[in-house]
């Protein structure tokens, strides 16, 4: 009995998954499937209607017209087997409302044949992509006035034009097709709620890839400002302190190495740097090149921002060491600290960004150019807010491009207790 039932299921899947592989677009495919799905339930149907004819000696004319309306539904699944689904959906909707608007005039109003008219509006509903909405509505205008015609115009009698018909047959189909009509109900309306449980599912899923594309763009805070209104941010932010890094000799490398090897070296290396970014909460700015900006009390305010800055230098000094170790090479990273002032906004409106403005900006990237392959140099403005932790060697003063002499240290360390 198990596998028997295998044996259908694997048969129904078989036959409803006709004309869908991995090159059929993403739009079609719930439409193809579903159309599969209706073509076999009416085969079902109409196969009844043979053995329920054959069993109870209904005029061969009659047999014909259910056997015609087997073939030219199954032809449907040819249709979608070559690819041609927009055929396959008007040939559908037009074949299935000739046919049952046959039924209704052959055997009656009292038939009830009629309802399944009903029925074919709300499938072409299902089955038509949203870029064939036209197709839709002209073959629902269609069932609409074959509807019209047999229920109202053709003064059709109770019993049908076919009057031989046996009473027993007659009662079988009336009862058969109230029952077929509820079954369709149920259907569509699982359908139906597949089909919005599914959107419903798949909406959910693209709105958390599009808010984890967002904050991986922006800050998190940011983000949900940025979803919750559209106007213009820009904030001050009087504590802050802000990081350049550069790898030195860069430029030369890249001439030496293709360019996998060089994203490689560049992901490895900026990849542990965000590590750190998110360990010292700090706020990744930007990389240009081979050019690394972060900054610490932006967005979230922060009373330690010195310090967060500090130990993510020290951290990234640590990453180069570890990759030459790891790679054979002698990389160096110059890295700039100062503390200060900034303002911080979102600007443009295509591939925005969240960036930082200002002279701590400007002279944490001087720090940074003007300093020591392997060193943390910074000003005296984060000194004095690290002096009482951290170890440094001073260099006394330094001509800065557009500063002028400037008092700058390099960072060495934790002091030891």
């Amino acid at each position: 009995m198990v596998n028997q039932l295998g044996m259908v299921n694997q048969l129904w899947t078989s036959v409803i998954g006709i004309g869908v592989d991995r090159h059929t677009p993403e739009s079609e495919t719930r439409q193809v499937i579903f159309l599969n799905a209706v073509v076999a339930l009416v085969l079902i149907l109409v196969a009844q209607n043979i053995g329920l004819g054959l069993i109870y000696h209904v005029p061969g004319a009659l047999l014909l017209l259910f056997c015609a309306h087997g073939l030219f539904i199954g032809v449907i699944l040819l249709w979608n087997r070559f690819r041609l689904y927009q055929l396959a959906r008007v040939w559908f909707a037009v074949f299935a409302t000739l046919f049952l608007s046959a039924y209704q005039v052959l055997m009656g109003t009292e038939s009830r044949w009629d309802v399944f008219l009903v029925v074919c509006v709300f499938l072409q509903c299902l089955m038509f992509p949203a870029g064939q909405r036209r197709w839709m509505y002209a073959v629902m205008l269609l069932t609409g006035i074959c509807f019209f015609v047999v229920d109202f115009a053709l003064n059709v009698p109770a019993k049908g034009w076919m009057h031989n018909l046996s009473a027993s047959y007659w009662a079988m189909e009336q009862a058969g097709n109230l029952a077929g009509f509820l079954f369709c109900g149920i259907a569509m309306g699982s359908v139906a709620f597949q089909v919005i449980t599914r959107a419903e599912r798949n909406l959910a899923i693209e709105r958390d890839r599009s808010e984890r594309l967002l904050t991986n763009i922006l800050p998190v805070p940011i983000a949900e400002r940025l979803k919750q209104s559209h106007d213009l941010i820009a904030d001050d932010f009087e504590e802050t302190t802000v990081l350049f890094a550069d790898i030195v000799g860069f430029t030369q490398y890249t001439e030496k190495v293709s360019p996998k090897q060089l994203i490689c070296l560049l992901n490895s290396v900026f990849t542990a740097f965000d590590d750190l970014c998110q360990q010292h909460q700090a706020e990744k700015i930007k990389t240009i090149g081979d050019a690394y900006m972060a900054v610490a009390g932006v967005p979230i305010r922060s009373l330690n921002h010195a310090e967060q800055m500090a130990e993510m230098a020290l951290g990234m000094q640590q990453v180069i060491a570890r990759h030459n170790r790891h790679s054979g090479q002698s990389l160096q990273i110059r890295i700039g600290l100062h503390s200060g002032p900034v303002v911080a906004g979102v600007i443009g409106k295509q591939k925005f960004a969240y960036d930082l403005w200002g002279d701590t900006v400007n002279t944490a990237a001087r720090m940074e150019s003007h300093g020591v392959p392997g060193e943390i140099q910074l000003t005296e403005a984060t000194h004095s807010l690290l002096a009482s932790r951290y170890r440094f060697q001073s260099r006394g003063l330094i001509d800065i491009k557009g500063k002028g002499l400037i008092q700058v240290y390099l960072l060495k360390g934790e002091r030891v207790p």
